[in-house]
């Protein structure tokens, strides 16, 4: 359990710094215009867009990582790390979707690791 853990912070922390770059890369104007409203269009594309490459690029490294059950991980730890992420906007956490996708996929290990029903079942 402990190595799932460690992999899914690590993969966690990787998709987080992807993330703050993208968000930065938009703030700073390279990718769209500051007039108007074009930088803002281009954050709000990039929400579901990211999410989803978030989901698929977490499934890909933990598949060849050998993580069990690698997408129900991926799934479970984009979503604990936007939760996480939408926490730092209010926060001032420097590179704050690093160590929120951290987090999340380091949260999401135990939740989405097999659990035997017998031991939790059992009655002493």
């Amino acid at each position: 359990m402990l190595g799932r853990i460690a992999v899914g912070a690590v993969v966690g922390a990787g998709l987080g710094a992807a993330w703050w770059g993208v968000r930065e890369l938009i703030a700073s104007g390279a990718v769209c215009t500051t007039e108007g409203f074009g930088c803002l269009a281009a954050g709000l594309f990039a929400i579901p867009v990211g999410l989803v490459v978030g989901v698929l690029l977490g499934w890909a490294v933990l598949s060849a990582a050998r993580v069990d059950r690698p997408l129900g991980m991926a799934l479970v730890g984009v979503s604990f790390a936007a939760v996480l992420t939408l926490a730092t906007a209010w926060i001032s956490v420097p590179a704050g979707a690093v160590p929120a996708g951290a987090l999340g996929f380091a949260l999401a290990a135990p939740v989405t690791a097999r659990h035997v029903a017998g031991r939790a079942a059992r009655r002493d």
